[in-house]
């Protein structure tokens, strides 16, 4: 079923620990997705980068 689908892990750009992980779809077009999110090693919201 969800073979269109692969998990991309967001990173943070301050300590680069890989907080969080997502599905998107393999036909995604848009640029790398950039999400200010809060990250638990540094207790701050950062921003987080998307990598495979």
């Amino acid at each position: 079923m969800a073979k269109n689908k692969v998990i991309t892990q967001l990173v943070c750009t301050e300590c680069k620990m890989r907080n969080y992980t997502q599905r998107l779809t393999k036909t995604r077009t848009i640029g790398s997705l950039n999400i200010k999110k809060f990250c638990a090693k540094c207790r701050k919201h950062h921003l987080h980068k998307e990598t495979k």
